[in-house]
C-alpha cells in the first residue's frame, strides 16, 4: 500500500467517525495527507506553524464546539510538542487525535534528525 493510500484510508476512517477538521503542521512527511485533503471538501484544514499551538487549538475545538479535530504533524520533537495538549485531553476525557509520520526504524539511534 502506498503512503497516499494509507493517508486516504486513515482520513476516510476518521471522517466516518466524525472528524470535521484537521490542524496541519508544517513538514514534508505530511505530503500524502496534504494531497488527500486537497482533493476533498468534508474535512476543513487549518494550517499551523507551531505544534504546541495546534494541539491546544484542536483541544479547544473539541472541548468548546464538539468538533472532532485531529492534528497532523511530522515525527520526533514535533510530536513531543503535542504532549501537553495530549495530557490535558486525556485527563478531561476529550478525544484529541494525533496523526504523525515516522522515520524508518533503521534511523532510530543513528543520529538522524526527527527519529526520537
Amino acid at each position: 500500500m502506498t503512503n497516499l493510500e494509507w493517508a486516504s484510508n486513515i482520513l476516510q476512517t476518521l471522517a466516518s467517525q466524525g472528524l470535521r477538521q484537521v490542524c496541519l503542521c508544517a513538514g514534508s512527511r505530511n505530503s500524502p495527507f496534504i494531497e488527500v485533503l486537497d482533493q476533498q471538501s468534508e474535512i476543513k484544514v487549518l494550517s499551523f506553524f507551531e505544534e504546541r499551538e495546534a494541539g491546544f487549538f484542536a483541544y479547544q475545538q473539541i472541548k468548546e464546539h464538539q468538533t472532532l479535530t485531529a492534528v497532523i504533524t511530522t515525527s520526533g520533537t514535533a510530536v513531543a510538542e503535542l504532549l501537553p495538549a495530549c495530557i490535558e485531553s486525556y485527563y478531561k476525557n476529550i478525544p484529541l487525535i494525533i496523526i504523525s509520520a515516522d522515520r524508518p526504524k533503521s534511523f532510530r539511534g543513528s543520529g538522524a534528525p526527527q527519529s526520537i
